[in-house]
């Protein structure tokens, strides 16, 4: 009986001294947590203890400390980048405007002008001016959708129609032959306006990119997706196409040319937000944007 007893008491003081160092290192993990929630350090929490829960306590905090840092580092070098990109579309804006002034001047200046050489190129350099903004409502556009889309059913066909139409003119004068080729009476229910910002930016990066040639096809994939490619031909090779919808890049590092992924950025961006994939390629001079979209109401 006195065995009994005194086993007991043993397994007691075991665990009772097994608990305490749990709370220490508890206590520790907590006091070394707080600092590191306060102080700028790439440190961990540590633990003295060889207790199974308490080292996977201790390296599943320091996981997502890590994963912490790693998201912050992303957001502030994500933040610089849109500092410079907005930097550089106020360039561009300022840049055109100040021309277009400049030719307005002269012709006020100066009556006997050729007036329509120099209306045409303040038109032109106005385009440009409406060309960025547009970039910049679109931004603001994707934001507000972002957490409150107006879904309702949409006939895709003729939307697309109606944008091909408003931009005939333009894609005219910029000597493009499109060819469409959309089924008719195609319905998606989707958000109009986004919608409709995708197919003008992708008509506006023909306009910009595209050489003579272009062809739009919306199309029924399956009973649920509808697919809608948009192809044109350049002027050369496009090689790393997958770097097309970053919207900082570049064809070079002077910027003597402008940020060819921009356009293609927010046509992705306004793609994910519907709910739909875009893919890109890239074959020796011709370019395609593919889009699919679900309709989970059919």
């Amino acid at each position: 009986m006195l065995g009994i007893i005194i086993g007991l008491s043993v397994i007691c003081l075991v665990l009772a001294i097994t608990l305490l160092l749990i709370i220490i290192d508890i206590r520790r993990i907590n006091h070394e947590l707080t600092y590191i929630n306060h102080i700028e350090t790439n440190a961990g929490v540590t633990t003295n203890t060889n207790f199974p829960l308490v080292r996977k306590l201790a390296a599943g905090i320091n996981d997502n400390l890590n994963a912490t840092r790693q998201l912050r580092l992303e957001q502030i070098a994500q933040e610089k980048k849109i500092h410079q990109m907005l930097l550089n579309l106020t360039h561009d804006i300022k840049t055109p405007l100040t021309v277009a002034t400049g030719y307005v001047q002269l012709l006020n200046r100066d009556p006997h002008a050729d007036a329509k050489q120099s209306l045409a190129r303040v038109a032109h350099n106005l385009r440009s001016v409406n060309y960025y903004l547009h970039y910049l409502m679109d931004f603001n556009l994707i934001q507000e959708k972002s957490t409150a889309l107006k879904l309702k059913p949409i006939n895709l066909s003729k939307l697309l129609e109606t944008e091909l139409f408003d931009y005939f003119d333009q894609l005219t004068a910029n000597g493009m032959q499109v060819t469409p080729k959309i089924a008719p009476n195609l319905v998606l229910t989707t958000d109009e306006t986004m919608m409709r910002r995708v197919f003008q930016n992708l008509i506006g990066n023909w306009l910009k990119y595209a050489k003579n040639q272009a062809s739009v096809t919306l199309v029924r994939q399956d009973e649920q997706h509808l697919t809608i490619t948009f192809t044109n031909n350049t002027d050369k090779p496009l090689a790393n196409a997958d770097q097309l919808v970053d919207r900082f890049y570049t064809t070079d590092s002077a910027r003597t040319t402008q940020s060819v992924g921009l356009g293609l950025s927010i046509v992705q961006s306004l793609t994910t937000t519907l709910g739909g994939k875009m893919t890109l390629q890239a074959d020796r001079q011709q370019f395609a944007v593919t889009l699919t979209f679900r309709d989970h109401n059919v």
